[in-house]
C-alpha cells in the first residue's frame, strides 16, 4: 500500500507538489507554535532587562550625585581646613607677643582675603581710633566711625557675631554693602575693640564657616588682649603678687600642720579609744561566749538564743574595733609593712578557697580568671585583707544565685587585679565617697543589710600604702567591679 501511494505522487506531479506544500505547511506550524512558545519567555526576559536597565540607570544617577554631594563636602572639608591653617598660623605669629599694636598688626590683608573678604579694619571701642584699616578708603572709614559713634551704647550688647542684627543691616544699609560682618573684641569681659569685615571676595551670601572663623579669631585676639593685659598686671604689682603668694603659703603651710594635727590627733583618739574598747569587749566575748557554750549551766532556748545574737554583734564590735586600729596604725605609720615579690595568683586563689563557702551557702558562683602565676610587689598579709574584703563584700550585696569573678591582667609595668559581681550596684554619687570611713550607701536594696563602713576604708589606705591606685565602677542593676594595682616584679 505505501508502495503504491508513492508511485501515485511519482506518477502525479502535480499531486508531488501538493504533498511537498503540505509538509512545508506542517513543519511551518509546528516552527510557528515551537516559536509563539518562545515569545513569553522572551517577553519575560526583555521585561527583565528593561527592569535591570532601569536599576542601572538609578544606580547611575545615584553615583552621579554621591559624586556630586562628595565634590562639594570635599570643598567644604578643604576649605575649612585652610580656615584651620589660617587660624593656626595666627597663633602661631601672635601667641607670644605682649603689644596690643604689634597684635593687631598681624591681621594683615592675606588673613582678611583667606577669610573670604576685601576689606579689614579694627577700631579702638573707647574713641572709634582705627587700630587697622585694610582695604576702606577714607570716607568709608568715617562711614564706620560716625555709625559706631551714634550706635556705641547698643554695641555693649552686641553678640559675638552679629550678621543679622540691626546694628549690622543699618551699617550695611550707610555703606551700600550687603556683605558686612561685626564683632566685639572683648578683653576682661569689656569689649576693647569693634572688627569689621567688608566685601566678600565672591559674591554670595555669607556662609556659616566665615562666621565661625570669624567668630573664633575675635575670641583669640580678646584672649591674647587678656595676656597682655595679665602680663603688664604681672610686671606693674610683681611685688605685691610675691607678697601674697608668700602670705598665702604661709597660710597654707598653717593650715596644713592644722589639718596635720588634727588628723593626727584623731588617729590618736581612734586608737585609744580602740585600745580602750579593746578590753572590755574581750571580757565580754569571753563571758558570752561561755555562756552561748552552757559552761554555767544548761540556758532555756530563748536565752540561748538572745545570747547567741549578742556573741555575734560582740564579734562585730570585735571586729570593728580592730579594723580602727588597722587604719590608725596605717596613718601614723606604726605598722609594719614589708614588700617583697610574691605570686599574686596563689595568694587569690587561697582567699577564694576561703571565702567559697559563703559564697556556696548564698548559691553564688565564685569564678577565677587568673594566670598560671604572676609576682608582684606587695605585703602578702595586707593584700590578703584587701581581697578578703573585696570578695566578702561581693559576696554580701550580691543576692542570690548571682556570682562572682575574680580577675587578674598582667600589663607592662603593674598587674590589675579585679573583683566583680553581679549585685546591686553602687550609686555615681556613693561610688566616689565610698572609701570614706563609716560612709553607708542608701540604696534601699541594701541599706539593710548590715557593716560597719570601714572596710573599704581600710583597704584604700592599704593599696595607699603600696603607692598603687583603686577605683570602683558600678551601675545600678548590673553589677559593681573593684580594681587595684600592683607592681610587677622585674624579670
Amino acid at each position: 500500500m505505501g508502495i503504491s501511494v508513492i508511485t501515485l505522487i511519482l506518477e502525479n506531479p502535480l499531486l508531488s507538489v501538493t504533498a511537498v506544500l503540505v509538509i512545508i505547511l506542517v513543519a511551518l506550524f509546528f516552527y510557528i507554535l515551537n516559536k509563539a512558545q518562545l515569545i513569553p519567555i522572551l517577553k519575560k526576559n526583555i521585561d527583565y532587562l528593561n527592569n535591570t536597565i532601569e536599576e542601572l540607570d538609578q544606580q547611575a544617577k545615584l553615583i552621579i550625585k554621591s559624586d556630586m554631594e562628595l565634590k562639594l563636602y570635599q570643598e567644604e572639608v578643604e576649605d575649612k581646613l585652610n580656615k584651620l591653617t589660617l587660624l593656626k598660623n595666627l597663633i602661631l605669629s601672635s601667641i607670644h607677643i605682649l603689644d596690643t599694636e604689634e597684635l593687631f598688626l598681624q591681621i594683615n590683608e592675606k588673613i582678611v582675603n583667606d577669610l573670604g573678604f576685601k576689606k579689614g579694619a579694627i577700631l579702638n571701642f573707647t574713641d572709634l581710633d582705627v587700630k587697622l584699616n585694610i582695604g576702606f578708603n577714607s570716607e568709608e572709614t568715617e562711614i564706620i566711625q560716625d555709625f559706631l559713634t551714634a550706635k556705641k551704647q547698643a554695641l555693649l550688647s552686641l553678640p559675638l557675631i552679629s550678621a543679622d542684627s540691626e546694628i549690622c543691616k543699618k551699617l550695611s544699609l550707610a555703606m551700600q554693602s550687603k556683605d558686612i560682618l561685626v564683632a566685639p573684641i572683648k578683653a576682661r569681659e569689656n569689649i576693647y575693640a569693634i572688627f569689621i569685615l567688608s566685601n566678600l571676595l565672591i559674591p554670595t551670601d555669607i556662609r556659616r564657616a566665615e562666621k565661625e572663623i570669624f567668630s573664633i579669631i575675635c575670641m583669640y585676639l580678646g584672649q591674647c588682649l587678656d595676656n597682655i593685659k595679665l602680663f603688664e598686671d604681672l610686671y606693674h604689682n610683681k611685688d605685691v603678687l610675691e607678697k601674697k603668694i608668700k602670705e598665702r603659703t604661709n597660710e597654707l603651710v598653717k593650715s596644713l600642720r592644722e589639718i596635720e594635727v588634727i588628723s593626727k590627733t584623731k588617729s590618736d583618739f581612734i586608737s585609744s579609744v580602740s585600745h580602750e574598747l579593746r578590753t572590755p569587749l574581750t571580757s565580754v566575748k569571753g563571758f558570752s561566749s561561755l555562756l552561748v557554750e552552757e559552761k554555767f549551766g544548761k540556758l532555756p532556748a530563748e536565752a540561748k538564743k538572745r545570747l547567741e545574737k549578742i556573741d555575734e554583734n560582740v564579734n562585730k564590735l570585735v571586729n570593728m574595733v580592730n579594723i580602727l586600729l588597722d587604719i590608725s596604725r596605717i596613718e601614723s605609720g606604726k605598722i609594719e609593712v614589708k614588700i617583697a615579690p610574691a605570686d599574686i595568683v596563689k595568694l587569690t586563689k587561697d582567699v577564694a578557697d576561703f571565702l567559697l563557702p559563703q559564697a556556696h551557702q548564698k548559691e553564688i558562683k565564685l569564678k577565677l580568671n587568673l594566670p598560671a602565676s604572676l609576682n608582684v610587689y606587695m605585703d602578702k598579709h595586707l593584700i590578703e585583707r584587701v581581697l578578703t574584703n573585696l570578695v566578702n563584700n561581693a559576696i554580701k550585696f550580691t543576692p542570690a544565685a548571682g556570682s562572682i569573678t575574680i580577675s587578674c591582667t598582667k600589663g607592662t609595668t603593674h598587674a590589675t587585679i579585679e573583683v566583680s559581681d553581679t549585685g546591686y550596684g553602687i550609686e555615681k554619687d556613693d561610688a566616689e565617697k565610698i572609701f570614706q570611713e563609716f560612709y553607708r550607701t542608701n540604696h534601699p536594696k541594701i541599706k539593710n543589710i548590715q557593716g560597719s563602713g570601714l572596710g573599704l576604708s581600710l583597704v584604700k589606705r592599704i593599696i595607699d600604702t603600696h603607692k598603687e591606685n583603686i577605683w570602683v565602677e558600678s551601675e545600678i542593676g548590673k553589677g559593681t567591679s573593684f580594681y587595684f594595682t600592683l607592681k610587677l616584679e622585674k624579670t
